[in-house]
């Protein structure tokens, strides 16, 4: 019993660490790579909570190191509108089957990383109303949205007003979204060993990951993440259809 918790807490960790460094280093994708780790060793039905846990250490030194970047406007049209979103996606994540939601979480990760289009620009704060009610019920049911990441890389923000505003929007619907999932029965107590060490990678990788920013090529960033997001899309894509005996 012991070493299986050893080698959850040791791929959650690495999975952090890393997660934290391309978020400071690149300002997103970083959530991706959490969930790929998470998923990897939990159930979905563990992973996906557990993600607003793992995600609050990195978010909070985010938001400490970047404070004076943030774009209030547009954290105060997404949250409420987010908020919406959870009541709505934790609902629903409650009554999907674990082999639904791997299918559908792995098609998702996949669109994220080759379907987004290019080249469109949102108009601010406005169409943060939308995509925080869109982005709440998505992110929690997948324990990743489909429309916060693309929509704020696309609004002209440069790279230190990216990577602080989305960090202060992402811990409000964090925090949103574990009450939404505690208030229907998941735990956070039984995975203490996997946050705490998270937690503390996390924060390593943050302060690493903000060293590293101007150093390493973001192209070169971008090409890492996207395979990492690829083989897990794969993985939960495979996941899925073997869980409801597709084939």
């Amino acid at each position: 019993m012991l070493r299986p918790m050893l080698v959850e807490v040791l791929v959650i960790s690495v999975g952090c660490f890393l997660a934290a460094l391309v978020n400071a280093a690149v300002a997103t994708g970083g959530v991706y790579i959490m969930l790929a780790a998470s998923s990897a060793v939990l159930p979905l039905a563990a992973a996906i909570p557990m993600q607003s846990a793992l995600a609050a250490p990195s978010l909070v030194a985010r938001i400490v190191t970047f404070w004076r970047h943030i774009n209030w406007p547009i954290f105060l049209m997404f949250a409420p509108a987010a908020a919406v979103g959870v009541v709505v996606g934790a609902r629903i994540f409650v009554s999907l089957d674990e082999g639904v939601i791997g299918l559908m979480l792995g098609a998702l990760l996949l669109a994220l990383v080759w379907l987004v289009p290019k080249g469109v620009t949102l108009s601010l704060p406005r169409q943060f109303l939308y995509v925080g009610g869109l982005h709440g019920c998505f992110g929690t049911i997948f324990g990743v949205g489909l429309f916060l990441q693309p929509a704020i890389l696309r609004t002209g923000l440069n790279r230190q007003q990216i990577t602080a505003t989305l960090a202060i929007c992402l811990l409000g619907l964090e925090a949103m979204k574990a009450i939404g999932y505690v208030s229907f029965g998941f735990s956070y107590a039984e995975y203490w060993p996997h946050i705490l060490s998270g937690a503390i990678a996390g924060v390593a990788g943050t302060l690493m990951g903000r060293r590293l920013g101007d150093k390493i090529p973001e192209q070169r960033f971008r090409m890492v993440f996207r395979l990492i997001v690829t083989l897990a899309g794969l993985r939960l894509l495979a996941k899925g259809v073997i869980d409801l005996g597709l084939v």
